[in-house]
């Protein structure tokens, strides 16, 4: 069962599931890295897009589920 089903019949998901997912998203939307992704909405932007491209590809959660979780819960 993927996510938004199991979301949307109120079962529990586990924060490793909800890390996945956002994972998925940044896999799907970092090429144009805009507000689908939850890390760039709450940030109104990338996180540290200062960083050379090389070190974090413009994002410090860039493709990282766990770091985009801990930031949403910290904002």
């Amino acid at each position: 069962m993927d996510f938004i089903e199991k979301v949307a019949k109120g079962e529990v998901v586990t924060d490793e599931e909800i890390a996945e997912e956002l994972y998925e998203i940044c896999d799907r939307e970092h090429a144009s890295c805009n507000r689908v992704c939850p890390v760039y909405k709450i940030n109104i932007g990338p996180v540290n897009p200062d960083k050379p491209f090389e070190e974090n590809r413009g994002c410090d959660c860039f493709k990282d589920g766990q770091a985009m979780l801990r930031f949403i819960r910290e904002h």
